[in-house]
């Protein structure tokens, strides 16, 4: 049996976040690529995957998509790698685990962002 290979793809475009916002994709900040494997193989831990497939975010991408400033705002080489709900069996086998590893819905964490940001600005303003 062959090992296949985890696809990894480096997301820029407002288009692709949104179609990770839309997917809820599973999605941890702040991970190292290197320890991309393993957040696989955690996932499989508890969901078959139809497509070994993770994209990576830059902070500094995810910064402009989010409008964040300040401290608020992500460290630019940050990277944060999500894996879309889309391409698991049962993804919903990862809903109360992923709390512990720190893992979180993409579009919560777009939500969160932007609602701390508002925030800032109406304190500011």
């Amino acid at each position: 049996m062959t090992k296949q290979t985890i696809e990894t793809i480096r997301i820029f475009s407002a288009e692709d976040l949104e179609m990770l916002y839309n997917d809820s994709a599973f999605t941890i900040e702040g991970l190292s690529l290197e320890s991309i494997p393993d957040m696989v193989k955690w996932v499989e831990g508890y969901t078959k995957l139809k497509n070994k497939r993770v994209y990576v975010i830059s902070g500094e991408t995810m910064n402009t998509y989010c409008g964040n400033t300040g401290d608020n705002a992500y460290p630019n080489e940050l990277n944060i790698v999500a894996i879309k709900l889309s391409d698991m069996k049962k993804p919903m086998n990862i809903m109360l685990p992923r709390f512990q590893v720190g893992g979180r819905w993409f579009d919560d964490v777009v939500e969160n962002n932007r609602r701390r940001e508002s925030e800032k600005m109406e304190k500011v303003g």
